[in-house]
């Protein structure tokens, strides 16, 4: 599954207010100056908390969050990052697709998410979808229940956790 572009920019420039100011502009706010490890560890946590929320067992990829370019404004990844964490979870072996999605559903904004979509893909299979923000974190998160996928492929639930653009620390090398 593809994640939606979300462009947010980030700034090349030197650490001087004028080029804060152009980087700011462009995004709305302030990126603020975060530790890659600790943002990763952050996106981590939210992964996690999203599969516990879901209530069901089953296989989960390995991947971890990774460090991702704020292509709108910083394409050459020198001072400004995302995080983005891409999973899914599929062969369940205790609970079911539907009860994982209606469970974020109920539970994703007892945590503080709001619900931004709740639908289908525009793809042709037309699987269900929700899209959340995290209004304090600023995190966004696309969940997809895969339940008609092409070439006989066994569903899944897939999970993309992005983060808003941070300001590397100086001397950081991303």
């Amino acid at each position: 599954m593809a994640a939606p572009l979300i462009l947010v920019g980030c700034s090349s420039m030197d650490g001087n207010s004028e080029a804060d100011g152009g980087a700011e502009a462009k995004l709305g706010y302030k990126p603020e100056v975060r530790a890659v490890q600790e943002t990763k560890q952050e996106v981590n946590a939210i992964s996690s908390s999203l599969l516990d929320w879901m209530g069901v067992k089953g296989k989960v990829t390995e991947s971890g969050a990774a460090v991702s370019v704020c292509e709108a404004i910083d394409p050459d990844l020198t001072k400004y990052y995302t995080i983005h964490h891409p999973w899914s979870v599929y062969k369940l072996s205790d609970g079911t697709f539907e009860t994982a999605m209606q469970n974020l559903r109920e539970r994703l904004p007892k945590h503080g998410w709001d619900i931004t979509k709740d639908g289908e893909t525009k793809s042709q299979a037309r699987n269900p979808e929700l899209v959340a923000v995290n209004r304090r974190t600023h995190h966004w998160v696309q969940i997809e229940w895969a339940r008609e996928r092409s070439g006989n492929l066994d569903e899944l639930i897939s999970v993309d956790v992005d983060s808003r653009c941070y300001r590397a620390p100086k001397g950081a090398d991303l």
